[in-house]
């Protein structure tokens, strides 16, 4: 990571050194017209860089101290008292700034924020929203005035000092001061964050993670970073519009946390990665005693809002952090509750994170929710992503442009796909227990076999993998296990319930609870999550009577802990032939999910 910090220079006359200029200033000129001239330049330049833009609307004044000023009577909001509150020094002043700026926070969403929160410690956040904003440079306790430097001691003669142009040239001086020991400053950070600045000539290569990197400067280590682009992501509104609309997802969850009361009654509830805050309201609903709602991007401070709005503040704690770091106030949990699945069930490698959760904070018989999902293989003619994706370039206005079809088979392409496209039964490749299941065992491979549904010969060309998701109000792994041969509820859900509350459902008779499930494979209805396909090199025919074998192989990538690296190891064989001992062969290829 590098930053470039741009200060404005005129290339007639650059600003001279405080000493120098000092000096200059007390002198009398025999450059005339010319001095004047430059001097205009470089005011007018540098007068251009000092205006500065509210921070809550699109006003802009002449200086940072106009604007600050513009803000506290237009918008009633006070820069430096906030900063006093929260305890920011000049660094997290400038991460509050770039935060209003970015977030577009107005003066309440400010005033929830917490001295704890861990978005002050986001150098993220020192990276300018607006390019050369002056409010970053503003130092609001900078000592020097302008009657101290006039009255000073001087070698010119003292009329000229107190004439207008020398006021302006002073004021400039202690700006252009101020300017530098910014500068000076953010260049310190700098050389912490990343490292040594780049003075070796030499790379030396590093390990880090497994990986090999180059790391400019003096040798020194830089930490890879998988978070901080993926934590941002979730801090624009468009990804949790489309999550709360997604009927199957919410209504699932919602249905699960109101149709029981025995498990969330009186319970401490922990929501990792809450996101608008949607299951830690669903869970107070339910009757929670109190909620602690983690979420380590900025939409912490939405959240929050959220919740106040729904007079539910005095239940529900957001909390900003990463689940790994954060401490509570309490010793355990009753019930964690996450929705924490990514394409393809394990993208995102969000699931870690509850893991952790779960190891750090859940009560011996404490409850997961989801308490377990699946990850499904079956296989379809894809013939519908075929046409997209590959014959498209054979002729594209006329010209072969088919050099482009290599990365579709490298990629897993996330699809919704009609259930007639599904050509064989479910093998399911990973059962995760929420209860039970470790990090490690999330990096795996498992054996599958596809059985042909077909009646005639079919062109297979592709592999197709969706998730089913469990929550059973019972917990512990072998309580709340839902055995392979059970199927998952099919359930029809309409595409407007979210305009309307959810209604608990009733028990089974004889039941003490209610268990829920969905599905995003082709047979429910779409989800957000789609489904990710495998477009395959090689067409498979599979008769009738015939089956695909094979193993699917399943890691984190290396290169960055939130993708996946997948490999389908395949073969076609006759269902019921006997199996000769001895090597088989196996079509094997290779794909990221990212």
């Amino acid at each position: 990571m590098s930053y470039k910090i741009t200060v404005p220079i005129t290339t007639e006359a650059p600003p001279p050194s405080r000493d120098d200029a000092r000096s200059s200033s007390c002198a009398s000129s025999d450059s005339g017209v010319d001095d004047d001239d430059n001097y205009s330049d470089w005011a007018s330049t540098l007068g251009e860089a000092l205006r500065t833009k509210s921070l809550f609307d699109e006003t802009v004044l002449d200086t940072p101290e106009l604007a600050l000023a513009y803000d506290g009577e237009v918008w009633s909001f006070d820069l430096g008292k906030e900063c006093e509150r929260l305890g920011l020094d000049m660094f997290g002043r400038i991460r509050l700034i770039n935060l209003i700026r970015n977030a577009g926070l107005n003066k309440e969403q400010i005033e929830a924020l917490s001295p704890s929160d861990s978005l002050w410690k986001d150098d993220n956040l020192l990276i300018p929203v607006i390019s050369d904003d002056p409010l970053l440079q503003y130092d609001p306790n900078d000592s020097w005035s302008d009657d101290d430097e006039l009255d000073a001691p001087s070698a010119g003669p003292s009329k000229t000092q107190t004439t207008a142009e020398a006021e302006r040239v002073a004021q400039l001086e202690a700006e252009l001061e101020t300017a530098r020991k910014d500068l000076a400053a953010m260049r310190l950070l700098v050389f912490k964050t990343v490292g040594a600045e780049d003075e070796a000539e030499t790379e030396p290569l590093v390990q880090t993670s497994g990986d090999v990197v180059k790391s400019k400067g003096k040798g020194k280590m830089v930490e890879r970073d998988d978070d901080t682009h993926y934590f941002h992501s979730y801090e624009e509104n468009d990804i949790h519009e489309i999550m709360l609309k997604d009927t199957v997802r919410t209504v699932s969850y919602a249905r699960f946390i109101l149709s029981n009361p025995k498990v969330f009654k009186g319970a401490v509830v922990m929501d990792v990665g809450c996101g608008t805050g949607i299951l830690s309201m669903l869970a107070a609903k339910a009757g929670a005693k109190h909620v602690y709602a983690i979420e380590a991007s900025g939409l912490a401070v939405k959240a929050r809002e959220n919740i106040a709005k729904n007079g539910l503040a005095n239940i529900i704690t957001v909390i900003q952090g990463k689940v790994e770091d954060i401490e509570l106030p309490v010793e355990r949990v009753d019930v964690i509750v996450s929705e924490w699945m990514g394409y393809m069930l394990l993208y995102e490698s969000m699931l870690d994170s509850v893991l952790v959760a779960r190891d750090r904070f859940l009560a011996p018989t404490g409850l997961m929710a989801p308490s377990q999902t699946r990850l499904v293989l079956s296989a379809i003619t894809g013939d519908r992503v075929w046409k997209e994706r590959v014959e498209f370039w054979n002729s594209a206005y006329g010209f072969d442009l088919s050099t482009m079809q290599g990365p579709q088979f490298g990629e897993g392409s996330t699809e919704i796909v009609d259930k007639e496209e599904v050509v064989t039964n479910e093998a399911i490749v990973r059962d995760i227990n929420s209860h039970s299941a470790t990090i490690k065992s999330l990096d795996f491979h498992s054996p599958f076999v596809l059985k042909s549904t077909t009646s005639s010969p079919t062109t297979v060309r592709a592999f197709l993998t969706h998730f089913d998701t469990f929550f059973s109000h019972r917990s512990g792994a072998g309580k709340s296990h839902v055995p392979p041969e059970v199927d998952v509820q099919i359930l029809p859900f309409s595409d407007d319930e979210y305009t309307a509350p959810v209604k608990p459902l009733q028990p089974k008779e004889g039941e003490d609870g209610v268990e829920v499930s969905f599905t995003t494979g082709p047979r429910g209805k779409y989800t957000h999550w789609k489904q990710v396909v495998f477009l395959l090199r090689e067409a498979i025919t599979l008769g009738q009577g015939e089956e695909i074998v094979g193993r699917f192989y399943c890691k984190k990538s290396p290169t960055n802990s939130r993708e996946l690296d997948v490999e389908i190891h395949y073969a076609v064989e006759t269902s019921g032939e006997e199996k000769v001992p001895g090597e088989r062969e196996f079509t094997v290829q290779a794909f990221k999910v990212r």
